[in-house]
């Protein structure tokens, strides 16, 4: 039978890189296969990973709307640092403000034009190794405002 977990064991899994609060801590153990994030179960529960962290170093638990906001846009980062606790609406308006899901301005303009030529949503998001909702947020402009690029 597989040991159970600490909840401070979740720190077992994370490069911390000497303590750096500048610099993304990256999970080095699996990440789901379906969404690429970092999972830790303690307690027969399963949690996001950096979710986790931030609730255990900062003290608070997240509320039924929040979700966890990444100030460095990196998926696997769990510096708490680097993380901050809000709901739906503001993690839209972050991504739009950013232009976030990392893709460089070359490559949605790309994308629009590979819209424009009637290629699926679906299509081009196997193309670019992002999800078809990244491909949806370049089309309505959700992220990555039509006017730029």
């Amino acid at each position: 039978m597989p040991r159970e977990n600490k909840p401070t064991d979740v720190f077992k899994y994370i490069d911390m890189k000497g303590g750096d609060i500048n610099v993304c801590w990256p999970w080095t153990s699996k990440t789901n296969a379906k969404d690429g994030r970092p999972y830790f179960t303690v307690n027969k529960q399963r949690h996001p990973a950096y979710a986790y962290v931030l609730s255990l170093v900062k003290e608070e638990k997240k509320t039924k709307d929040q979700m966890v906001l990444h100030s460095c846009d990196n998926l696997i980062c769990c510096n708490p640092h680097h993380l901050s606790w809000g709901d739906h609406q503001a993690n839209m308006n972050d991504m739009k403000e950013r232009d976030r899901h990392g893709l460089p301005i070359i490559v949605v303009r790309a994308i629009r034009r590979l819209l424009d030529e009637g290629k699926t949503q679906k299509e081009i998001a196997i193309l670019y190794g992002v999800s078809r909702e990244t491909i949806s947020a370049i089309a309505t402009g959700r992220n990555h405002s039509k006017s730029r690029g």
